[in-house]
């Protein structure tokens, strides 16, 4: 199961970079009509989650306010990281996970991750189902964001 879980992880990683280097700064930041965020959010917010579901800490305290769930772009103040910087740190961030977390995936949280509805995350392996999923359902809001964008311009 936990070697399954890596091997899931990569490939939506790898799925996301592709998207990604496809993307122009400008297509980033556009928002079509219907959806609530941009292709630069959603990728910060994958970053931003992952980030603090791990205990990581790679990142400025400021991307929990440009990226956490319920912000959004129309109330950013100052300047976004660029796509190529979210990339590099997603790309730094897959490196550290797949160096520290395979052995520790039954290691119980110190305190589970409560969700809202009462959901709760209680081992680092069920962070990674968690994580895996939640960056396949971003992934297919970019993927969509893209094609929508691309559809304005005809």
């Amino acid at each position: 199961m936990s070697h399954f879980l890596i091997a899931q992880f990569e490939m939506f990683r790898g799925r996301m970079y592709q998207l990604l280097e496809t993307v122009s700064e400008t297509a980033a930041d556009q928002q079509p009509a219907g959806f609530n965020n941009t292709i630069r959010w959603n990728t910060g917010h994958i970053l931003t989650v992952t980030d603090r579901f791990f205990g990581l800490n790679m990142l400025p305290e400021n991307y929990k306010e440009l990226f956490w769930a319920g912000t959004k772009p129309a109330d950013w103040t100052g300047n976004a990281p660029s796509l190529e910087t979210l990339l590099s740190q997603l790309r730094e961030q897959e490196a550290r996970i797949k160096e520290t977390i395979p052995e520790r995936l039954d290691e119980k949280l110190p305190q589970p991750i409560q969700f809202p509805n009462g959901f709760q995350l209680t081992t680092i392996s069920e962070v990674l189902a968690f994580n895996n999923v939640h960056e396949g359902i971003h992934t297919g809001y970019m993927n969509a964001l893209k094609r929508a964008i691309e559809g304005q311009g005809k």
